[in-house]
């Protein structure tokens, strides 16, 4: 990625030493720009991966795996001050769910976005509408699991966080010179309403109960159940160790196939993953979960047809 105008100066912390410098700098800027980067697991499983904050002038790119124990404190001293986001309905969640923390105060470019009639308020489009910056799609959806960070992942990650401030004031001022818009007052009025509404939910988040492929196989059976809930394991287990073709190979399709007609052989489950990789490092593990029992769990339907629910949803 090429350097621009809105890349800052930008500090990787993965210590103590260095999260207890960041800290007042954080406190004496009185606003945050936040983003987060996760495993690719969706909001109800992931890990955090990583954390972006930025001010005015500087970026930080917080490192939660090398960082574990000091994160829930962390947040909960960031969380004093306000945080400028961009759609915090998905990393709410995940702030929320790992750490029971919610910010005291937030302000959602994506909501501002949308209440200026933006029909496609996500970050990318709105920085080349506004900001006039490309933001390559290639870091999107890569392993932020894996240590080191490549140079492409830090500068992408960085600039995600810097492009927040400097967007609410585009917006903010556009918001302005567009208030005598009936359509647009209307719905900026209810923007305050929108963001506490988006808090309310946060802060009653709770996780499900278990995945709905679970509620899927119970037709099949007990057994079928068991192995759902075991190979569900599996594939958030795995993925959060930053194993990407866990999440891409134990699709809910392939599950649910799997359950419904077991594999009598372990040479038979072999031929069901394409994966070669993937195949070698999990194929002992996933034949555990057929051993016993093969031909117990035997369905004469395709179960996935009506499952509405994937594995790349994300914060």
């Amino acid at each position: 990625m090429s350097p621009d105008r809105f890349d800052l100066p930008t500090t990787y912390v993965d210590t103590p030493e260095g999260l207890a410098e960041a800290l007042p700098h954080w406190f004496r800027a009185g606003l945050l720009a936040v983003d987060i980067e996760c495993s690719l697991t969706g909001v109800h499983h992931c890990v955090l991966a990583l954390l972006q904050v930025a001010t005015h002038d500087q970026a930080w790119l917080v490192d939660p795996l090398a960082l574990d124990g000091l994160m829930k404190p962390t947040l909960e001293a960031m969380a004093q001050v306000p945080w400028i986001v961009h759609d915090f309905s998905g990393d709410g969640v995940v702030f929320k769910r790992l750490y029971d923390v919610v910010p005291t105060s937030i302000f959602d470019t994506m909501l501002l976005s949308r209440a200026l009639g933006y029909p496609q308020p996500g970050l990318k489009t709105m920085a080349r509408l506004k900001l006039g910056i490309d933001i390559p799609k290639e870091e999107q959806d890569s392993n932020w699991m894996l240590r080191p960070l490549r140079d492409t992942q830090f500068s992408y990650a960085s600039r995600d966080a810097a492009l927040l401030l400097p967007l609410l004031r585009t917006l903010a001022d556009e918001a302005e010179t567009r208030r005598d818009d009936p359509a647009v007052a209307s719905r900026l009025a209810a923007l305050p309403g929108e963001l506490r509404h988006l808090m309310k939910r946060v802060r009653a988040y709770r996780p499900p109960v278990h995945d709905p492929i679970v509620d899927k196989a119970r037709h099949l059976g007990e057994l079928a159940v068991a192995r759902a809930k075991q190979l569900s394991a599996y594939r958030w287990a795995w993925g959060n160790e930053g194993d990407v073709a866990a999440v891409m190979e134990l699709g809910n399709r392939w599950i649910l196939a799997r359950i419904a007609h077991p594999p009598a052989t372990r040479e038979a489950l072999e031929r069901a993953i394409p994966n070669p990789r993937f195949r070698r490092k999990r194929l002992d593990a996933l034949w555990e979960v057929f051993r016993e029992g093969a031909h117990e769990t035997q369905g004469t339907e395709d179960p996935a047809d009506d499952l509405i629910w994937n594995n790349t949803e994300r914060p």
